[in-house]
């Protein structure tokens, strides 16, 4: 019986892991729509001769992201870092849309 319920529960996990990959895939791809689609546009300051993101996620994660896109000024004073960026309120992005784009780019990895 143990074995049994052992089983059992691991066939839910694993089950419940695809799931989640799926969440996680669906997420990605509204969130690659949401930079596509962005104004101002991402892709003005962010491509591949300058600001490239095509990497961003093997150095930062989603978090890192949502705190660059709602307050970038603040983000270029902690990493001491040169720049600018428009800051996205909610007025301009909503808090779905912001965890969409911050799970895209922080999926972004060569």
């Amino acid at each position: 019986m143990r074995r049994l319920t052992v089983l059992l529960a691991v066939a839910v996990a694993l089950g419940f892991a695809g799931v989640v990959a799926a969440d996680d895939a669906a997420m990605i791809e509204k969130g690659k729509a949401v930079y596509e689609n962005a104004k101002p546009a991402c892709k003005a300051c962010h491509n591949e001769k300058k600001n490239p993101l095509d990497n961003y996620g093997a150095t930062a994660n989603a978090e890192n992201a949502k705190a660059w896109i709602r307050n970038p000024k603040e983000m270029f004073v902690k990493t001491g870092k040169k720049g600018m960026m428009p800051a996205y309120a909610e007025s301009k992005i909503s808090d779905e849309d912001l965890n969409a784009l911050a799970a895209y780019l922080a999926s972004l990895k060569k």
